[in-house]
């Protein structure tokens, strides 16, 4: 006999592409209005779809800023090197290139006004949603030490940080699970 799992679902979003996060965090709300518990991990470019948009200036003074303490960061570890990349990671939910046909940034402005026009949610509307109907955000601790994350003022919603083992008991728990 086999064993059930419960009404859990894992989406891994991988991708920092506007295309498949607007489909990761569809699925994500079509899971819950079901009444599911959505586990939704973010790993290396898959945290731009919750990050909140910065400004160039607000980048470049992180690169002369002392690092603080946040969870999930280890500081004693940092390198020179290492800020450059918030600074070179310029994507935030608003800048999200498309997986095909980007021409520069062009094909994801052409999606946006027709998503506009059409009234089809908004990636940062779809965010919103997904938090308000209790999706769990998680993002993979390396990540957040890589790329310099600050989970309390960098992103959108409230993210709790976890290893790679969490994210194996979370698949183990799902009977849905996805990878974007």
């Amino acid at each position: 006999m086999t064993k059930s799992k419960g009404k859990n679902a894992t989406i891994l979003l991988v991708s920092g592409e506007l295309d498949k996060a607007i489909t990761a965090f569809e699925v994500a709300l079509a899971l819950a209005s079901m009444g599911e518990q959505v586990n939704m991990w973010f790993i290396f470019y898959g945290v731009n779809s919750i990050k909140k948009p910065q400004s160039l200036m607000r980048r470049f003074r992180k690169l002369f800023q002392k690092a603080q303490p946040a969870p999930g960061r280890v500081i004693e570890t940092d390198l020179l090197l290492q800020r450059f990349i918030p600074f070179l990671n310029s994507s935030s939910n608003s800048m999200l290139p498309l997986s095909q046909l980007n021409f520069l940034g062009l094909g994801s402005r052409f999606v946006k006004y027709i998503m506009r026009r059409k009234g089809a949610p908004s990636l940062e509307y779809l965010v919103k949603e997904a938090d308000s109907m209790g999706v769990t955000f998680k993002i993979c601790q390396p990540c957040v030490d890589i790329l310099m994350i600050d989970t309390e003022k960098d992103l959108m919603v409230k993210a709790e940080v976890s290893g790679v083992s969490s994210y194996a008991v979370d698949v183990s728990k799902s009977h849905y699970n996805v990878t974007y």
